[in-house]
C-alpha cells in the first residue's frame, strides 16, 4: 500500500509542478481584496481608525478615539468627560 502511494506521488507531482509553471504568481495568487476597519457608535455613525468623538454609556461621558488591538477595532478612552458634552446632551434630549 506505502509502495503504491509513493508511486503515485513521484509520478503526479512533476506533472503537476509543469502545469504550474505555464502561470504567473498574479495568476496563481490573486492580490485578496483589501479590509477596510472602522469602529461604529451606538447611533451605527461610522468612524475611521483615529477618529476621537465622545462616547456616552452607563451615564458616564468620555473621549474616545477608534484603534486597532491585534485585528480587531476597539474605542481607547482618552479622557474623562468631553468639552461638548453638555451640548450634546441637549442636542439629544430635544430631537
Amino acid at each position: 500500500m506505502r509502495m503504491v502511494f509513493l508511486v503515485a506521488i513521484l509520478f503526479t507531482g512533476p506533472a503537476l509542478a509543469q502545469e504550474a509553471g505555464t502561470k504567473s504568481f498574479a495568476e496563481l495568487y490573486p492580490p485578496m481584496p483589501g479590509v477596510d476597519y472602522y469602529c461604529t457608535d451606538a447611533d451605527g455613525l461610522r468612524y475611521e481608525i483615529g477618529q476621537v468623538t465622545c462616547i456616552t454609556a452607563s451615564c458616564e461621558t468620555w473621549m474616545a478615539k477608534c484603534d486597532m488591538s491585534q485585528n480587531n477595532t476597539t474605542w481607547r478612552k482618552i479622557s474623562d468627560g468631553c468639552p461638548t458634552a453638555s451640548l450634546l446632551d441637549r442636542l439629544r434630549a430635544l430631537g
